[in-house]
Protein backbone atom coordinates (compact mmCIF):
# COMPACT_ATOMS: atom_id res chain seq x y z
CA UNK A 1 0.00 0.00 0.00
CA UNK A 2 1.03 3.62 -0.45
CA UNK A 3 -0.09 7.00 0.88
CA UNK A 4 -2.55 7.01 -2.03
CA UNK A 5 -4.49 4.18 -0.33
CA UNK A 6 -7.29 5.48 1.96
CA UNK A 7 -7.01 2.28 4.03
CA UNK A 8 -3.48 3.32 5.00
CA UNK A 9 -3.88 7.12 4.97
CA UNK A 10 -7.49 8.27 5.51
CA UNK A 11 -6.92 11.67 3.87
CA UNK A 12 -5.98 9.99 0.58
CA UNK A 13 -9.64 9.78 -0.42
CA UNK A 14 -10.45 13.44 0.26
CA UNK A 15 -11.67 15.35 -2.79
CA UNK A 16 -13.26 18.81 -3.10
CA UNK A 17 -14.28 19.85 -6.60
CA UNK A 18 -16.44 22.32 -8.47
CA UNK A 19 -16.63 22.33 -12.24
CA UNK A 20 -13.11 21.98 -13.65
CA UNK A 21 -11.18 22.64 -10.40
CA UNK A 22 -10.31 20.04 -7.78
CA UNK A 23 -8.41 19.96 -4.50
CA UNK A 24 -6.95 16.68 -3.24
CA UNK A 25 -4.07 15.63 -0.98
CA UNK A 26 -0.93 15.05 -3.06
CA UNK A 27 0.53 11.55 -3.16
CA UNK A 28 4.27 10.88 -3.26
CA UNK A 29 3.89 10.46 -7.01
CA UNK A 30 2.60 14.07 -7.21
CA UNK A 31 5.52 15.59 -5.29
CA UNK A 32 8.02 15.99 -8.16
CA UNK A 33 5.47 18.05 -10.10
CA UNK A 34 4.78 20.22 -7.03
CA UNK A 35 8.51 20.71 -6.47
CA UNK A 36 8.94 21.78 -10.09
CA UNK A 37 6.00 24.21 -9.93
CA UNK A 38 6.47 25.99 -6.58
CA UNK A 39 7.73 29.58 -7.02
CA UNK A 40 10.75 30.69 -5.02
CA UNK A 41 8.74 33.54 -3.47
CA UNK A 42 6.19 31.12 -1.97
CA UNK A 43 8.23 31.08 1.23
CA UNK A 44 8.45 28.25 3.74
CA UNK A 45 8.41 27.53 7.44
CA UNK A 46 11.79 28.70 8.77
CA UNK A 47 11.79 25.79 11.23
CA UNK A 48 12.00 23.29 8.37
CA UNK A 49 15.46 21.70 8.21
CA UNK A 50 16.65 22.43 4.65
CA UNK A 51 20.14 21.19 3.79
CA UNK A 52 22.22 20.06 0.85
CA UNK A 53 20.83 22.65 -1.59
CA UNK A 54 21.91 26.20 -2.34
CA UNK A 55 19.90 27.96 -5.06
CA UNK A 56 16.51 29.58 -4.25
CA UNK A 57 14.74 27.20 -6.63
CA UNK A 58 16.33 24.15 -4.96
CA UNK A 59 15.45 25.44 -1.50
CA UNK A 60 11.83 26.05 -2.54
CA UNK A 61 11.54 22.60 -4.11
CA UNK A 62 12.92 20.82 -1.04
CA UNK A 63 10.84 22.98 1.28
CA UNK A 64 7.54 22.05 -0.38
CA UNK A 65 8.38 18.33 -0.10
CA UNK A 66 9.38 18.55 3.58
CA UNK A 67 6.38 20.75 4.30
CA UNK A 68 4.01 18.05 3.01
CA UNK A 69 5.85 15.20 4.72
CA UNK A 70 5.78 17.12 8.02
CA UNK A 71 2.06 17.85 7.68
CA UNK A 72 1.35 14.12 7.36
CA UNK A 73 3.62 13.06 10.22
CA UNK A 74 2.47 15.68 12.73
CA UNK A 75 -1.27 15.71 12.01
CA UNK A 76 -3.28 15.36 15.24
CA UNK A 77 -6.60 16.73 16.59
CA UNK A 78 -4.67 19.23 18.73
CA UNK A 79 -2.83 20.67 15.72
CA UNK A 80 -3.10 19.87 12.04
CA UNK A 81 -2.31 21.06 8.57
CA UNK A 82 -3.95 19.53 5.49
CA UNK A 83 -2.07 20.13 2.24
CA UNK A 84 -4.14 19.96 -0.94
CA UNK A 85 -2.85 20.02 -4.50
CA UNK A 86 -5.01 22.14 -6.83
CA UNK A 87 -5.84 20.97 -10.33
CA UNK A 88 -7.67 22.80 -13.13
CA UNK A 89 -8.79 20.59 -16.03
CA UNK A 90 -6.42 17.97 -14.64
CA UNK A 91 -3.41 20.32 -14.71
CA UNK A 92 -1.56 21.01 -11.45
CA UNK A 93 -1.71 24.77 -10.73
CA UNK A 94 -0.73 25.15 -7.06
CA UNK A 95 -1.31 24.17 -3.45
CA UNK A 96 -4.02 25.11 -0.96
CA UNK A 97 -3.57 24.37 2.75
CA UNK A 98 -5.88 24.41 5.76
CA UNK A 99 -4.52 24.40 9.31
CA UNK A 100 -5.84 24.63 12.85
CA UNK A 101 -4.87 24.48 16.52
CA UNK A 102 -7.19 22.72 18.98
CA UNK A 103 -9.88 22.65 16.30
CA UNK A 104 -12.42 20.42 18.11
CA UNK A 105 -12.84 23.24 20.66
CA UNK A 106 -11.84 26.45 18.83
CA UNK A 107 -13.39 25.67 15.40
CA UNK A 108 -11.15 28.20 13.64
CA UNK A 109 -9.23 27.32 10.47
CA UNK A 110 -6.42 29.26 8.81
CA UNK A 111 -5.65 28.96 5.10
CA UNK A 112 -2.58 29.53 2.96
CA UNK A 113 -1.85 28.88 -0.70
CA UNK A 114 0.47 29.40 -3.64
CA UNK A 115 0.10 29.27 -7.42
CA UNK A 116 2.65 28.41 -10.08
CA UNK A 117 3.76 31.57 -11.89
CA UNK A 118 2.16 30.56 -15.19
CA UNK A 119 -1.23 29.97 -13.56
CA UNK A 120 -1.74 33.36 -11.92
CA UNK A 121 -4.27 36.06 -12.83
CA UNK A 122 -6.75 33.48 -14.13
CA UNK A 123 -9.08 33.31 -11.13
CA UNK A 124 -7.59 30.07 -9.81
CA UNK A 125 -6.50 31.56 -6.49
CA UNK A 126 -10.03 32.66 -5.65
CA UNK A 127 -11.53 29.33 -6.74
CA UNK A 128 -9.00 27.35 -4.68
CA UNK A 129 -9.75 29.40 -1.57
CA UNK A 130 -13.50 29.14 -2.15
CA UNK A 131 -13.24 25.34 -2.24
CA UNK A 132 -11.14 25.41 0.94
CA UNK A 133 -13.84 27.53 2.62
CA UNK A 134 -16.49 24.98 1.65
CA UNK A 135 -14.40 22.18 3.15
CA UNK A 136 -13.79 24.17 6.34
CA UNK A 137 -17.37 25.30 6.91
CA UNK A 138 -19.41 22.42 5.47
CA UNK A 139 -16.98 19.52 5.76
CA UNK A 140 -15.38 20.31 9.12
CA UNK A 141 -17.94 22.61 10.76
CA UNK A 142 -15.67 25.62 11.28
CA UNK A 143 -17.12 28.78 12.82
CA UNK A 144 -14.52 31.08 11.21
CA UNK A 145 -11.66 30.99 8.71
CA UNK A 146 -8.69 33.33 8.96
CA UNK A 147 -6.06 34.42 6.47
CA UNK A 148 -2.91 36.51 6.66
CA UNK A 149 -1.15 38.28 3.79
CA UNK A 150 1.84 40.56 3.64
CA UNK A 151 1.08 44.25 3.18
CA UNK A 152 1.55 44.94 -0.52
CA UNK A 153 0.52 41.45 -1.66
CA UNK A 154 -2.39 42.90 -3.62
CA UNK A 155 -3.29 39.63 -5.35
CA UNK A 156 -3.81 37.70 -2.10
CA UNK A 157 -5.52 40.62 -0.38
CA UNK A 158 -7.81 41.05 -3.38
CA UNK A 159 -8.90 37.42 -3.16
CA UNK A 160 -9.52 37.82 0.56
CA UNK A 161 -11.71 40.90 0.07
CA UNK A 162 -13.62 39.33 -2.82
CA UNK A 163 -14.62 36.37 -0.63
CA UNK A 164 -16.13 38.57 2.08
CA UNK A 165 -13.47 38.51 4.80
CA UNK A 166 -13.26 41.37 7.31
CA UNK A 167 -9.96 42.84 8.62
CA UNK A 168 -9.21 41.53 12.14
CA UNK A 169 -5.75 42.78 13.04
CA UNK A 170 -2.11 42.81 12.04
CA UNK A 171 1.28 41.51 13.16
CA UNK A 172 4.92 42.13 12.36
CA UNK A 173 6.92 39.01 11.51
CA UNK A 174 10.50 38.34 10.50
CA UNK A 175 10.94 36.61 7.13
CA UNK A 176 14.44 36.00 5.77
CA UNK A 177 15.83 38.58 8.13
CA UNK A 178 13.36 41.32 7.18
CA UNK A 179 10.38 42.54 9.18
CA UNK A 180 7.13 42.07 7.27
CA UNK A 181 3.79 43.72 8.09
CA UNK A 182 1.15 40.97 7.98
CA UNK A 183 -2.54 41.82 7.63
CA UNK A 184 -5.06 39.40 9.15
CA UNK A 185 -8.64 38.88 7.96
CA UNK A 186 -11.49 36.70 9.21
CA UNK A 187 -14.54 35.20 7.54
CA UNK A 188 -17.28 33.93 9.86
CA UNK A 189 -19.69 31.18 8.94
CA UNK A 190 -22.52 33.75 8.84
CA UNK A 191 -20.69 36.08 6.41
CA UNK A 192 -19.66 33.11 4.29
CA UNK A 193 -23.31 32.05 3.99
CA UNK A 194 -24.15 35.53 2.70
CA UNK A 195 -21.27 35.75 0.21
CA UNK A 196 -20.80 32.20 -1.13
CA UNK A 197 -23.39 32.55 -3.90
CA UNK A 198 -21.23 35.26 -5.42
CA UNK A 199 -18.09 33.14 -5.60
CA UNK A 200 -18.81 32.00 -9.15
CA UNK A 201 -18.29 28.30 -8.39
CA UNK A 202 -20.17 25.43 -9.92
CA UNK A 203 -21.87 23.07 -7.47
CA UNK A 204 -19.29 21.89 -4.92
CA UNK A 205 -18.86 18.15 -4.41
CA UNK A 206 -16.87 16.50 -1.60
CA UNK A 207 -15.63 12.96 -1.10
CA UNK A 208 -13.84 11.31 1.79
CA UNK A 209 -14.74 14.00 4.34
CA UNK A 210 -15.77 11.63 7.14
CA UNK A 211 -12.41 9.85 7.06
CA UNK A 212 -10.71 13.23 7.31
CA UNK A 213 -12.97 14.28 10.18
CA UNK A 214 -12.07 11.17 12.17
CA UNK A 215 -8.39 11.88 11.65
CA UNK A 216 -8.73 15.37 13.17
CA UNK A 217 -10.87 14.24 16.09
CA UNK A 218 -14.37 14.97 14.79
CA UNK A 219 -17.38 12.63 14.58
CA UNK A 220 -18.86 11.69 11.17
CA UNK A 221 -21.20 14.20 9.56
CA UNK A 222 -24.85 13.63 10.46
CA UNK A 223 -27.45 14.10 7.69
CA UNK A 224 -28.95 17.59 7.85
CA UNK A 225 -32.55 17.64 9.13
CA UNK A 226 -35.18 18.87 6.69
CA UNK A 227 -38.89 19.63 6.83
CA UNK A 228 -38.75 21.19 10.32
CA UNK A 229 -36.64 18.38 11.69
CA UNK A 230 -38.53 15.52 10.05
CA UNK A 231 -36.75 13.08 7.77
CA UNK A 232 -37.91 13.22 4.13
CA UNK A 233 -40.36 10.59 3.02
CA UNK A 234 -38.83 7.46 1.53
CA UNK A 235 -37.70 8.09 -2.02
CA UNK A 236 -37.76 11.88 -1.58
CA UNK A 237 -34.36 13.59 -1.79
CA UNK A 238 -33.77 16.81 0.17
CA UNK A 239 -32.90 19.91 -1.82
CA UNK A 240 -29.17 20.65 -2.02
CA UNK A 241 -27.86 23.24 0.44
Amino acid sequence: MSCADPKLWPLAGLRVRAGNIELRPPTDEDLPALAALVPVEAGHDPSLPISGVTTPAEVAAQAVLRHIWRSRAELAPTQWRICLAAYVDGVLVGQQDLMADDFPRRRIVETSSWLGAEHRRQGHGKAMRALALHLAFVGFGATAVESQSAEGNDAALGVTRSLGYSPCGDTYEVHDGAVTHMLWSRLTRERWALHKQGYGLAQVECEGVDAGRRLIGLPPVEPSPVNNGQRPAKGVQPAPA
